[in-house]
């Protein structure tokens, strides 16, 4: 078994400060090895039994995930270590580590490293420290390469929902922009009450994404009924009233939107219970499809359409005010009140309207 020499070892900032004692009982230890470029040096959900410090090369880091895609959590080079739970536990490896040129490893396994222990304890309690110190760092530099992933799955996420909101939008120009005022509105009301409703990030971009998508059912609304220039007969009407189920149904599917289903599903529903397409009331609406009811009326209202005049904020909010426990949730309406006056939503609705001014901005720009 090829053993590192004192100055290979010494050359590896991890044991750069050691004694020459102690580096003389890790060379006991330590083995090297050479991997080939593209080769698997170990594999999740594999036993760990080794612990592996770069003398040179290249290795990824990488985590499958149970959609079959593997993701790289890390880059490790030079004088880095990973796989160092195998010597502080006995579970299965957690990730995979690939390496990506040519790369000469120290190893030094669970089994040689309990003899370290009882031969040099000191030894081998200063590496467990320096261990735990790096452990912690490697930690929080995967979970910051997660998060980064994370907002660029979501921003795809964005933009593959906005190219749909844009066709349909494109069928009638009395709607365009409504969806974006409605996803700005709804999800300013939604942060207002974050704190009380316990609404996290993911509980935020669920209704940006419901919001975004609530009248995606439009799309089997034909032209004659969706551009009608008047108000609709009861059949008209009946059809409309469809639009909910049919998008739940178009997006039934596809699982990275099954959260936002229930904006899409329930932002006709009526507190009262004599909405649409379930008649459900009170809180057994989800708080999504609440909070979208009230967003999507107000610009409703606020923008004209053929058969009707927009109406000004305080007169819409008036509307919307005196619907509280019949249309609409009345916390929701307290909430809104409150970003009303506070003058919230004439910003938000501006910064829209400066994005949908700029050429070099797209109509779905500066959602949160």
């Amino acid at each position: 078994m090829n053993r590192p020499g004192i100055e290979e070892l010494r050359s590896i900032q991890f044991f750069s400060v050691m004694s020459r004692r102690d580096l003389r009982m890790i060379a006991r230890f330590a083995s090297v090895k050479t991997h080939r470029k593209g080769e698997y040096i170990i594999r999740e959900d594999t036993a760990a039994d080794t612990f592996y410090i770069i003398r040179n090369g290249k290795v990824a880091i990488t985590k499958k995930f149970e959609d079959g895609e593997e993701m790289v959590l890390a880059m490790q080079y030079d004088g880095e270590f990973f796989g160092e739970m195998a010597l502080l536990d006995e579970g299965l490896r957690s990730a995979s580590a690939v390496a990506l040129e040519s790369t000469v490893l120290l190893e030094i396994s669970r089994r040689d490293f309990a003899v370290l222990l009882k031969k040099a304890p000191l030894l081998a309690y200063a590496m467990m420290r320096e261990l735990s110190v790096r452990l912690r760092g490697t930690g929080a530099l995967m979970v910051s390469e997660l998060q980064r992933k994370n907002r660029e799955l979501k921003q795809a996420y964005r933009e593959t929902v906005n190219a749909v909101v844009n066709t349909l939008e494109a069928r009638d120009p009395y709607t365009r922009g409504h969806t974006d005022r409605v996803t700005k509105i709804a999800v300013s009301i939604a942060k207002s009450i974050a704190e009380e409703k316990e609404l996290d990030e993911e509980d935020l971009f669920t209704i940006e994404i419901g919001a975004l998508l609530h009248d995606v059912g439009k799309i089997g609304v034909p032209d004659a009924i969706l551009l009608k220039p008047g108000p609709l007969e009861a059949e008209e009407t009946r059809e409309i009233q469809e639009h909910p189920a049919t998008g739940k149904h178009i997006l039934g599917n596809i699982a990275y939107l099954k959260e936002a289903l229930s904006c899409v599903l329930h932002h006709h529903e009526r507190f009262d219970g004599q909405g649409y397409p379930e008649k459900i009331a009170g809180e057994a609406i989800p708080l999504h499809g609440r909070i979208i009811s009230v967003a999507d009326a107000f610009d409703a209202m606020t923008h004209d359409r053929p058969y009707r005049k927009k109406m000004d904020h305080q007169s819409a909010f008036q509307e919307i005010e005196e619907n509280a426990g019949k249309q609409f949730d009345p916390q929701i309406v307290k909430a809104f009140r409150e970003l009303l006056n506070s003058g919230v939503i004439a910003q938000v609705l501006a910064s829209l309207e400066t994005n949908s001014n700029d050429p070099k901005t797209d109509s779905a720009a500066g959602i949160a």
